[in-house]
């Protein structure tokens, strides 16, 4: 029982990885970016010098949803900031604005059909082999209930 258990959890934690490969994100490109799916907004110094007081310091991509765009800007809905070293943080959807002069270009993040496809299907074989591994096992624990041996009394010496 313990060793399904273990098992199971460590399926689910590959399960947990697994999830952020259903993912991805295209590579970059120029004009008008997409307003409904999620963009991330290349920064360009100019644009990390602009931003540096609202996100942070060595911005390197904004992630957001753009809700509104003009002839100079564009206003994010921010889901994620990335920096130049790699550190990541989160955004709870706080709009900022952009200068696109201080974007090099964009990458769209969406979610990648052929990943999660790939992903169900192993977890359909997966949840089978536990239950296949389960009625082959007879779905017992392991534990066998005997008779005990009652132990020879002890005899006193006068």
């Amino acid at each position: 029982m313990k060793r399904r258990v273990r098992l199971l959890g460590g399926f689910l934690s590959t399960l947990a990885l697994l999830l952020q490969g259903c993912y991805e994100t295209l590579p970059v490109q120029q004009g008008v970016p997409p307003s409904v799916v999620t963009v991330q907004l290349i920064m360009n110094d100019k644009g990390r010098a602009e931003v540096s007081s609202m996100l942070g310091t060595a911005v390197n991509k904004v992630e957001g949803i753009i809700t509104e765009q003009s002839d100079r800007s564009y206003t994010l809905s921010v889901s994620r900031v990335m920096q130049l070293n790699g550190n990541t943080s989160k955004w709870s959807g706080e709009k900022v604005t952009v200068a696109k002069d201080g974007v090099d270009g964009y990458q769209v993040y969406r979610l990648s059909q052929k990943r999660t496809i790939i992903l169900v299907a192993a977890l359909v074989v997966g949840v089978a082999l536990v239950f296949i591994t389960a009625s082959l096992s007879g779905g017992s624990t392991g534990s066998t209930v005997t008779n005990p041996v009652t132990p020879p009394q002890s005899q006193r010496i006068p």
